[in-house]
């Protein structure tokens, strides 16, 4: 018998198919990490060649996107290229929505245009894959499919935001960052259920590393402060208060469970929902999996409709357009760039639930967490503290351990 990664249909989710003593009873030595790296990267032998689009700073993965049958545990070179540029778009949208987007512009608007332009884009990429994909791709396509593939995952992020913003608004900054980053295990927890994507106990490993590393780069944890006595203040009354003890107590006043923590968690519940629904949409539709650029126009379009709904059939939606002014007041002509780049960014997520996985999006993102960091370091002349270099480090060593160590299966 011989051993190899893949993905088994039904296993546990914490489990690990088959323990090392396996390769000891049929005299099979473990791979070299080397050598599991080369088996990692490599595109599995059945999976049709990668072909080039035209759209070159894509990747090249419209093309192959109707082709390819993708492997959450096979980085491919188009996993590669979309995570490391959903990886830069995460990095250069902050600085970009600051500088050219008012804060009193129509949230909803923003949406709206984003949406649109996200379809144009889309519709762009899908024409440029050639009149062959374009035609099997919409030769089957229906009315029913679409609801039930792009339609239900459309509601879920719209949903989503809405609790967001609602645990924004009633917790801390440092219990909702921690709250937020529980995504990544959100989405691991439903690819599993969905589609019997298990993790090994290595790859669990890595991303509850991954998630302490989030937590410790954005601040919200210290591991300097683990091992450093805190200081000691008076307080009134002649007693002694640990310091910061008054800051601890506004933070708490300010965090609320049930307006608060509770829509954060379902938040991040959510959005592992949506997005194990996307990567099946995208990966097991039709048995090939649907065009990513194509589903990227059905979450556009239902999102749209919501969107439009929202704004115009509803007394909330019309008493703020009346306030705001309408949907492009505030605005100026450059304000369509960090709308532009978003839009982007629905795409490229597409792409990598397509080729890497909703549960690899998270590494790209905390890559793209740590990229921001650094730039804004390098422009304002600041060192880097200890816990960020140290973040740093964890996150190499989660995505190490994650991407050596997958499930293993015997194969007979």
């Amino acid at each position: 018998m011989a051993l190899q990664f893949g993905n088994p249909p039904v296993a546990a989710f914490a489990g690990v198919a088959h323990k090392r003593s396996l390769q000891i009873l049929s005299h099979a030595r473990a791979p070299l990490p080397a050598a599991r790296f080369g088996a990692t990267l490599a595109t599995p032998s059945t999976t049709t060649a990668l072909h080039v689009n035209p759209i070159a700073f894509m990747g090249g993965m419209g093309g192959a996107a109707s082709t390819v049958a993708a492997n959450a545990d096979v980085l491919t070179p188009a996993a590669l290229v979309t995570m490391a540029l959903l990886a830069v778009q995460y990095c250069a949208q902050p600085p970009l929505t600051r500088k050219f987007l008012d804060k009193r512009a129509n949230k909803k608007g923003i949406t709206m245009v984003e949406e649109v332009i996200k379809m144009a884009f889309s519709a762009f990429f899908f024409l440029s894959c050639g009149k062959d994909i374009v035609a099997a791709e919409l030769q089957g396509w229906t009315l029913s499919s679409s609801l039930l593939l792009a339609g239900l995952p459309a509601l879920l992020y719209a949903t989503q935001g809405v609790l967001t913003y609602l645990g924004y608004q009633n917790t801390d900054s440092v219990t909702f960052n921690g709250l937020n980053q529980t995504k990544t295990l959100s989405a691991a927890l439903w690819c599993f259920l969905l589609m019997g994507k298990r993790q090994s106990v290595v790859q669990m490993v890595a991303l509850t590393i991954l998630l302490f590393s989030a937590l410790l780069f954005q601040g919200s944890i210290s591991f300097a402060g683990l091992f450093q006595k805190k200081a000691e203040v008076p307080a009134e009354g002649g007693e002694k208060a640990v310091n910061g003890g008054a800051t601890v107590e506004k933070t708490r006043a300010h965090t609320s469970i049930s307006k608060g923590i509770i829509p954060c968690l379902g938040a991040a519940f959510i959005s592992g929902l949506a997005g194990a629904l996307s990567q099946k949409g995208v990966q097991m539709a039709g048995g090939k999996g649907r065009n990513p650029y194509l589903y990227t126009m059905e979450l556009g379009l239902f999102s749209s409709i919501s969107l439009l709904f929202s704004m115009f059939a509803t007394k909330n939606g019309r008493a703020a357009l009346k306030d705001e002014g309408g949907i492009f007041n505030h605005w100026t002509p450059l304000s369509v760039i960090p709308i532009a780049v978003r839009a982007l960014g629905g795409i490229l997520t597409a792409l990598v639930h397509k080729h890497a996985g909703a549960t690899r999006k998270g590494f790209a993102l905390i890559l793209g967490l740590i990229m921001t960091g650094v730039t804004q370091s390098v422009i304002e002349g600041e060192r880097l503290s200890a816990d960020e270099l140290m973040a740093m480090a964890f996150v190499i060593l989660s995505s190490y351990l994650h991407l050596m160590y997958p499930p293993m299966v015997r194969v007979p």
